[in-house]
């Protein structure tokens, strides 16, 4: 049974939590993630873009309004992944810091051919950015070895969406997996496997698609941190189009979007399972 905790933790208490193996939901104290662990099991799911959070001090000195900022982040896909048994979902803005980007660059001056800065940030205001990044993968490091440590290796769901307007290419796919940075030849057949989930999905209103290194390649920072770390963790890079939503005013899609919600969920749980009765059997 999950204990449901409203009050915002902090990072010890959190590792502290995994350490014991207890199962909780919590925010960690300033509010810049979720983890939940209803069951401990060899794959947890990540939406690190989900977030729009914006530091009051960045607000002021920011060119972009939060509906420009909003275009670049990947709404929803918080709630993709939000009936698995272990998530991790970010609430800050990928402006404040990017998740998926090493740490050294993880705060933009520019980003895709705009200036984000009425003035330069301050040495201080990028340190207090950096450390919210080095903070969120302690956390990552923290259920990864956890996971491992118990199971053996583990898989993580590593889930964004993008936009799709700005490119030329008509037949791009609605789902992306990006295996660049994957070593070893171990996990080709869960990597398959879950192409073909992708391409197996329902839902309404789409006709889906999915590929492997078409428009992305697997090589942000979680997958990288990850396989750099560990050679018994395999992270799916999963990119999907944002077919649910108008991605240049931000209205979701009526019909779309709760069909891509509940079928992205049960498709995750699908192959988790299929995963673990294929890799971990007792």
């Amino acid at each position: 049974m999950t204990e449901q905790l409203t009050e915002q933790i902090t990072e010890q208490q959190i590792i502290d939590k995994i350490n014991q193996r207890q199962c909780f939901i919590a925010t960690v104290v300033g509010g810049a993630f979720t983890l939940k662990i209803d069951k401990y099991l060899p794959v947890m799911s990540a939406a690190i873009h989900d977030g729009g959070n914006f530091r009051a001090e960045l607000e002021d000195n920011c060119l972009l309004d939060k509906a420009s900022r909003y275009y670049e982040e990947d709404p929803y896909t918080g709630s993709f992944i939000a009936q698995q048994a272990i998530t991790l979902i970010a609430h800050d803005s990928r402006y404040e810091y990017d998740l998926n980007r090493d740490t050294d660059e993880c705060v933009y001056e520019t980003a895709w051919g705009k200036d984000i800065w009425k003035i330069p940030l301050s040495e201080e205001t990028i340190a207090k950015s950096k450390a919210k990044h080095a903070l969120f993968y302690r956390i990552v490091a923290a259920v990864v070895e956890a996971l491992v440590e118990d199971f053996g290796q583990c898989v993580v769901y590593d889930n964004h969406s993008y936009n799709f307007k700005r490119h030329e290419r008509k037949d791009l796919p609605v789902f992306n997996l990006g295996t660049t940075s994957v070593k070893g030849e171990q996990w080709r057949g869960i990597i398959d496997s879950w192409v073909s989930a992708l391409q197996g999905m329902d839902v309404d209103g789409v006709d889906v698609t999915a590929a492997e290194n078409d428009i992305f390649y697997g090589k942000g920072r979680l997958a990288g941190f990850c396989h750099g770390r560990y050679d018994n963790v395999l992270v799916l890079a999963t990119e999907a189009k944002k077919v649910f939503m108008d991605e240049l005013t931000g209205q979701a899609y009526a019909v779309v979007l709760p069909s891509l919600q509940q079928v992205y969920n049960d498709t995750i749980a699908k192959h988790s399972q299929w995963y673990i009765n294929n890799y971990h059997k007792n």
